[in-house]
């Protein structure tokens, strides 16, 4: 009787997600608690309508540019981020907020997709 040689496990490739959160996590253990409101200066409701203004630019940039079939990340990572950093209700900027981190996550990823 011959014996089967046992089947070798293919080694499983990291998600690439989690490779850069825990880039995130380390880069995040290095900034200073420092307790700053999301939206500072001297008038944040000014900021804010300067944000909510900017939000809109780049949503109708990111629109036009699906529409012309030449997306890209930048239009959409700074609405979101505008739209976040334009609202006073803290619900909601925290979930503009989750986006931004998807959509830089997103932008890393591709980064280092095309770098190997």
């Amino acid at each position: 009787m011959t014996e089967k040689a046992p089947l070798k496990r293919a080694t499983r490739k990291p998600d690439p997600t989690t490779t850069v959160l825990a880039e995130v996590r380390a880069a995040r253990k290095a900034l200073v608690d420092e307790g700053r409101p999301l939206g500072g200066g001297l008038r944040p409701e000014r900021a804010r309508l300067h944000y909510r203004r900017e939000a809109d630019r780049w949503a109708e940039i990111a629109f036009a540019r699906s529409l012309a079939d030449r997306p890209g990340l930048d239009a959409e990572l700074l609405a979101s981020l505008n739209t976040a950093l334009a609202t006073a209700d803290s619900a909601a900027a925290r979930a503009e907020l989750i986006q931004v981190a998807a959509l830089a996550t997103a932008a890393i990823e591709q980064l280092d997709q095309e770098a190997s």
